[in-house]
């Protein structure tokens, strides 16, 4: 049970570090946000993970993972592709994926995270297969891009999340 949860641990760290964008530290943020609150759950095996229903385009929700130590909000590349999420191209930006490759930049409308609205972000595509085999069941994750737009506040006990603008 401990090497799931290290598995979990490891397989979340080089996702979330590789998501890097180079670039200015504006890149990738919303064009518009309102501010709200989430229930969230607790991904097992011991609540490894804070897991948030995430609308994209106004479809779903589908299982997000909020992940403060990823830079870029990212999406399993197979829901991407259902959605038909346009492909970015601007700048001559890349995103550098955990294993050196490249990953594709989408656009998304607007993606809400409960009650909490962003429109026009940027968003990275991942292979998210490995992630569901370690037992989690999430399509993507929420990351910096998107959260630096509000102060956070996370209460456990009652399992909320608050967003409000800064």
């Amino acid at each position: 049970m401990r090497s799931a949860v290290f598995w979990l641990v490891l397989l979340f760290l080089s996702i979330s570090s590789g998501c890097a964008i180079p670039g200015a530290p504006e890149f990738g943020a919303p064009g518009g946000t309102s501010p709200g609150e989430v229930h969230f759950e607790l991904a097992r095996p011991n609540d490894a993970a804070i897991l948030v229903p995430v609308k994209i385009n106004g479809q779903g929700p589908y299982t997000f993972v909020l992940d403060t130590g990823a830079t870029f909000t990212c999406i399993d590349q197979k829901l991407a592709n259902e959605l038909k999420l346009p492909e970015w191209q601007g700048l001559g930006v890349g995103v550098i994926g955990p294993t050196g490759g490249n990953i594709r930049l989408v656009t998304v409308e607007t993606l809400e995270v409960g009650t909490v609205k962003a429109s026009d972000l940027k968003a990275c595509t991942i292979d998210f297969k490995q992630m569901n085999g370690a037992g989690l069941d999430a399509h993507g994750l929420v990351g910096l891009n998107f959260l630096k737009s509000f102060r956070l506040s996370i209460d456990f006990k009652t399992r909320l999340l608050k967003l409000e603008q800064q």
